[in-house]
Formats: C-alpha cells, sequence, structure tokens
C-alpha cells in the first residue's frame, strides 16, 4: 500500500511540475480564469468553478485526490499571501 500512495504522490508532483512549466500554453489554450485539473501531464478538465472540476474528474472515474487541480491566472497576474 506504501507504495501505490508513494507513486501517486509522485505522479502529482510531475503534473504539478507540467502544469508549472506549461502554464504559458494553458494560457493559450483559453484556460486562463479557470481551474484546470491535470492528469498525466495533460489537461482533463477545467471550468471556473472548482466544484465542477471535480465533478468532471469523479466523472471520469478519477479520484481527485490524484488529480492536480490548480487556477490559471492571467499572465502578469501577482498573488500576494
Amino acid at each position: 500500500m506504501v507504495a501505490q500512495e508513494l507513486n501517486i504522490l509522485q505522479d502529482f508532483e510531475k503534473d504539478s511540475l507540467w502544469f508549472h512549466k506549461n502554464i504559458g500554453l494553458l494560457r493559450q489554450q483559453n484556460f486562463t480564469g479557470k481551474f484546470v485539473a491535470i492528469f498525466n501531464e495533460k489537461p482533463i478538465a477545467s471550468d471556473t468553478d472548482v466544484d465542477n472540476v471535480i465533478k468532471i474528474v469523479e466523472k471520469k472515474s478519477i479520484s481527485p485526490a490524484a488529480v492536480f487541480i490548480e487556477f490559471v491566472y492571467p499572465e502578469g497576474y501577482t498573488l500576494l499571501l
């Protein structure tokens, strides 16, 4: 079980890296202003409402816990935390 959980975490990290590396491409593909679900280094769902993204992922029989979901901010946007 531990090996399976480790694989899920490693895949999640790969998808996170893919998202950040390809943010410009995602913006070009009209994902700006939307939450995007990345799985196996490709977008599998998007919407302006994260709950809808989760529902779409679940309909694909994929656990949302195993999917990297992030908001695509416009280019030049600064987020202050």
